[in-house]
C-alpha cells in the first residue's frame, strides 16, 4: 500500500514570476485562434492565473470576438455600479491602457481566396460599438492611450469611407491599422483605392499603418495634425508621395530607403533625430534637402 505524506507540498512558482510569464506571452505575436484560446484557458487554470489573467486581460485588451467586446464593456461598466461585488470592483482597479480589435470573418473557410469589406463582418460592428461607447464616457478607460485595429481577409479601400476612426476615443495617442490580405489581391486593391478625406484625430502622437498603400497611409497621416511618429511597411512609396512626412519616420526606418534613386543620408537621418527632439532642429529642413536630393536625381 502506497503511503501518503501529508508533510509533502508540491512546489509552486510565486506569484510574481507566474506574472511575468504570463505577460511575456501575453506580449507575442499570437495569432487570433491562440489569443482567444488564451482567454479561455487561462483563468482555468487556478485561482492564481485567473487573478492574473483577468487583469493582464483588462490592462492589455484584446477582442476576438462580437460577444468578448460586449463582455469586456460590462467589465468597465462594473466599476461605476455600486451594487457590483468587491471582486468586480477590485479587477477593475487594473485600467485598460490598449486595445487590440482582431477583424475577421470566423466563418470563411481558410483554403478559399477571398476578400470582404469590413462593414459586413459581425467584429466591426463590435468595433464600433465599443469606440462609441468609450469615446462618449472617458471615465470607462481614462488610462488607454494605444487603440489597434488588425483585419484578416478585409479590404481597406473602403475602410475610410466607413469613418470607423471617427468614433476613436480623444484620449487615444497611439493608433494602428493592420491588414492581413491575400496575396493575389494586393497589387489589385492598391490600384484601385482613391483618396479619402479623414475626419481630424487630434490626439494621435503615434501612427502606424501595414498592408495598405501610400496614399491611405497620406490620408490618414493628415488627419492626424499633432502626429510625431508614422510607421509603414511601404517608406519608399509614401515618401514619393508625401516627402513632407519624412520629419515623422524613425531613423531605422529610413536605413537603406530609397526614393527615386536617392538613398538616405547619415545628414538626414541625423535630421530625423531632431525632428525627435534629441537635436535642436526643424521639420522644414529636412523637407526641402530632401525635394533638392530628388531634383538633382531627376537631373
Amino acid at each position: 500500500m502506497a503511503v501518503i505524506n501529508k508533510h509533502y507540498h508540491i512546489p509552486t512558482l510565486p506569484v510574481e514570476l507566474n506574472c511575468q510569464i504570463l505577460e511575456e506571452a501575453w506580449r507575442l505575436p499570437l495569432t487570433t485562434t491562440e489569443r482567444r484560446d488564451l482567454l479561455v484557458a487561462l483563468p482555468l487554470v487556478c485561482t492564481s492565473f485567473r487573478w492574473i489573467a483577468n487583469r493582464l486581460f483588462l490592462r492589455d485588451v484584446h477582442v476576438v470576438s462580437p460577444a468578448y467586446a460586449a463582455h469586456f464593456l460590462s467589465l468597465l461598466q462594473q466599476q461605476h455600479d455600486p451594487d457590483a461585488s468587491p471582486a468586480a470592483h477590485s479587477a477593475s482597479k487594473c485600467y485598460c491602457q490598449s486595445i487590440t480589435f482582431h477583424i475577421y470573418d470566423p466563418d470563411s473557410p481558410s483554403n478559399i481566396l477571398q476578400v470582404r469589406l469590413p462593414s459586413s463582418i459581425p467584429a466591426a460592428c463590435a468595433l464600433e460599438t465599443t469606440l462609441r461607447t468609450l469615446s462618449r464616457d472617458a471615465a470607462l478607460a481614462p488610462a488607454l492611450r494605444r487603440v489597434a485595429l488588425h483585419y484578416t481577409g478585409c479590404s481597406f479601400t473602403h475602410e475610410l469611407d466607413e469613418a470607423r476612426l471617427v468614433h476613436l476615443p480623444p484620449h487615444v495617442r497611439a493608433l494602428e491599422l493592420r491588414f492581413a490580405t491575400p496575396a493575389p489581391f494586393v497589387q489589385l486593391l492598391r490600384q484601385i483605392y482613391l483618396r479619402r478625406y479623414v475626419l481630424p484625430m487630434s490626439g494621435v502622437r503615434s501612427l502606424r499603418i501595414y498592408g495598405t498603400c501610400p496614399e491611405f497611409v497620406a490620408d490618414v497621416a493628415r488627419a492626424c495634425p499633432a502626429l510625431e511618429s508614422l510607421e509603414t511597411d511601404d517608406v519608399r512609396g509614401v515618401l514619393e508621395l508625401q516627402p513632407s512626412l519624412l520629419s515623422l519616420m524613425s531613423p531605422m526606418a529610413l536605413d537603406g530607403a530609397q526614393v527615386n534613386g536617392l538613398v538616405v543620408s547619415d545628414g538626414q537621418k541625423e535630421r530625423s533625430r531632431e525632428s525627435c527632439g534629441d537635436i535642436p532642429g526643424k521639420y522644414e529642413t529636412r523637407t526641402r534637402d530632401w525635394k533638392r536630393g530628388k531634383k538633382a536625381d531627376a537631373r
